[in-house]
């Protein structure tokens, strides 16, 4: 699975990550530098007068892979 992962600095100066499933793969960096620049203009996220998502700072696609190192079969024995 992959999922796209964005860093912003908020106000507060701390870093915020917001992390998207099921995104579009074929994305570019300046698709996603335009939406990250839309969203901290518009201040959507604001909790206790701090902006969390002022400043972009980073996105990364990151790609999850599941191995299974041992499984129980849990099917009950007749």
């Amino acid at each position: 699975m992959k999922t796209l992962e964005l860093s912003f600095k908020g106000s507060d100066m701390r870093v915020k990550h917001l992390r998207l499933k099921y995104v579009n793969t074929e994305l570019t960096a300046d698709d996603v530098a335009a939406v990250m620049n839309q969203m901290a203009k518009a201040k959507l996220f604001v909790k206790d007068g701090v902006n969390l998502y002022a400043d972009p700072l980073r996105a990364d696609m990151v790609e999850t892979t599941k191995t299974t190192l041992m499984a129980v079969d849990t099917a009950p024995t007749a």
